[in-house]
């Protein structure tokens, strides 16, 4: 069986292991990261099928490690409470999750984007 990799970076620690349990329970493999440095590290260290990342974090913006990802082929979520907020086209080429999420509703997302665990 071939795991997908998820990578979850939100700066709010409940929030993150709450998302990060509900995707592991659904068969994805799922690091988080609650900075920009962070989420770095892990884009440097692995590949990702997916990078869910919160806009506001408290050592930078969100939508960079966004970028990152996408072009190092993952697919993207750009999450936010104020989304209405940002900056015009910065979350361009992402899908965009407003907050607050049910962690089912994210789940949801997740398969639409990278469907389920992948039998190998």
């Amino acid at each position: 069986m071939i795991v997908q990799r998820i990578l979850l970076v939100e700066d709010d620690e409940d929030v993150g292991e709450l998302f990060a349990s509900v995707l592991r329970g659904e068969g994805y493999d799922v690091d988080v990261a609650g900075t920009v440095a962070t989420a770095w590290a892990h884009l440097d260290a692995h590949s990702y099928t997916l990078v869910i990342a919160d806009w506001r974090l408290p050592d930078g913006d969100g939508t960079g490690i966004a970028d990152g990802a996408a072009e190092l082929g993952a697919k993207t979520f750009l999450m936010s409470g104020y989304l209405p907020l940002m900056p015009g086209g910065r979350a361009e080429g992402h899908e965009n999750i407003m907050k607050p999420i049910m962690p089912i509703d994210l789940v949801q997302a997740v398969r639409r984007a990278i469907g389920g665990r992948k039998d190998g």
